[in-house]
């Protein structure tokens, strides 16, 4: 191969032997700095990544990137947001164009979600700019046209709020309900309750009086749309697919349900009693308390294989396979593992480890004495999903060393990566944000952002937001992509 007269022999290396360098570049940063000594560099830079994805070859070294911390600019833009480098303790001296000035419902496969006033759903990718405009979620709507109503359905007689309320029901695509008889006063039902069923009740209403303190302490500031998604999961990089099919599963509304929407689809698919065949199965106790109260209180979701899995408050997994027509789901473990999720200050993620663990990590907090919306992180609890040949149900093994991995947890699609292919980033931890949104708002924003040690459980923050940033969207862990379209200096 000729070399032009006018450039240096390094600058035009072949083509293949460019290929094996970025091949062994690991952090996105050094991709970036890769492609920046010239134009021919770039353009093989650009011609390896698209190769990549386009294959799916998730075995390359680049594929798994260091998680960064999506913050406010030092200007407090309210159209653009800096990058933080938790190993290097800095931020990057690019911005990013990000035309939505509200909290993110979720981060999954480089794209970030956001639910508007009407709460229709936006996928944006804050590297290339480009947006997908998914359907309203017609349930949030209900949601809030029942607390908005709900003093005028209140003054009308029964069978008339009845009616209206099944109105309202239709019209947002919300769960049937049957009518009651109003009870007359002093009138009292006995039931015989089996000891199981007045345990799953117990466990229910103790979750449903914490949902209500949730709701009652920041009732305004949390019944905004962008607070009405806890959770969002993509199936897969909609730019990865040649035919750009994806799934996006959610966690909305103050139940805590679940929905579910594929590429090209014009409505949302609620799973409820009526959505799959899973209500109908009697084979075991767990199966009768979802029959009874449906899905609800999830806390997070992965997807690996094609497949959801999905996590409750009270440690249940279930797996849920929505490539068909009808929605399959089957619950994995047992309902009743321990005690550990049932406060407010618990909350529990769900994550894959890099070489194909399934993890439960539940985080800890308290308050200070008094003070009941400032909790910080004390301690995590970690479990691993093990399939035991005694055991015909798969169960919950607590681990206390991750070894070479290290945990992204947050608002996030929860993210593992292996510390040893990242300078500064420190193994058997945990990389945490501030995402108890119920607790935080009433003392001025998210401040519990850091570092978990696993080894001698020390927390180190390492990340704090200034005084007039505290109100401003959150913090949220993205994973940097080799397409930047829409970065200015």
């Amino acid at each position: 191969m000729a070399l032009p007269s006018n450039c240096s022999n390094w600058a035009w290396l072949p083509k293949n032997l460019l290929d094996t360098i970025l091949d062994n570049l690991v952090p996105m940063m050094d991709c970036i700095r890769f492609s920046a000594v010239c134009k021919h560099w770039q353009s093989v830079a650009l011609d390896n990544f698209q190769h990549v994805r386009k294959n799916h070859n998730h075995d390359r070294p680049h594929q798994q990137q260091l998680p960064f911390l999506l913050v406010p600019t030092v200007n407090n833009s309210s159209d653009h947001r800096c990058l933080y480098n938790v190993t290097r303790k800095s931020l990057c001296e690019f911005q990013m164009k990000i035309p939505y000035n509200i909290r993110t419902s979720g981060y999954s496969h480089g794209w970030l979600i956001f639910v508007d006033d009407s709460f229709q759903v936006t996928l944006f990718n804050p590297f290339s700019g480009k947006s997908i405009h998914l359907p309203p979620l017609k349930r949030l709507l209900f949601e809030k046209r029942y607390r908005d109503e709900f003093d005028e359905m209140s003054a009308l007689p029964h069978l008339e709020r009845f009616e209206y309320e099944k109105r309202m029901r239709e019209e947002c695509d919300e769960e049937d309900i049957e009518y009651e008889e109003p009870e007359l006063e002093g009138e009292l039902e006995l039931e015989e309750n089996s000891e199981e069923e007045e345990e799953a009740e117990d466990e229910e209403e103790e979750i449903e009086s914490n949902v209500e303190e949730d709701e009652a302490f920041n009732f305004v500031r949390l019944h905004q749309s962008d607070y009405s998604i806890v959770r969002g999961v993509l199936s897969v990089d909609p730019d990865v697919n040649m035919n750009g099919d994806f799934v996006l599963m959610v966690i909305y509304g103050l139940k805590r349900r679940l929905a579910f929407i594929k590429s090209g689809d014009k409505n949302w698919t609620y799973i409820d009693k009526d959505a799959c065949d899973f209500f109908k199965t009697t084979y075991a106790i767990y199966i009768d308390w979802y029959r009874k109260r449906g899905l609800w209180h999830m806390a997070d979701i992965i997807c690996t294989n094609g497949i959801f899995y999905v996590l409750d408050k009270l440690g249940v997994l279930l797996s849920i396979d929505v490539s068909g027509n009808l929605t399959k789901i089957k619950c994995i473990t047992l309902l009743y593992t321990d005690n550990l999720s049932r406060s407010i200050n618990r909350k529990s993620y769900l994550v894959e480890s890099p070489n194909g663990d399934i993890l439960r990590v539940i985080r800890i907090a308290e308050n200070e004495e008094g003070d009941y919306g400032n909790a910080t992180a004390l301690r995590f609890m970690i479990y691993k999903l093990v399939h035991l040949d005694c055991l015909e149900i798969p169960k919950w093994i607590k681990v206390d060393c991750l070894g070479d991995v290290s945990l992204f947890l947050g608002d996030n699609h929860s993210t593992s990566v292996k510390p040893s292919d990242f300078i500064g980033c420190q193994p058997n931890s945990i990389y945490f944000c501030d995402d108890y949104f119920n607790l935080y708002y009433l003392h001025g924003g998210p401040t519990d952002i850091g570092v978990c040690d696993l080894n001698d459980g020390s927390i180190i923050r390492h990340y704090s937001l200034k005084h007039s940033q505290r109100l401003m969207p959150p913090p949220i862990w993205i994973i940097p992509k080799f397409v930047f379209n829409n970065i200015s200096p």
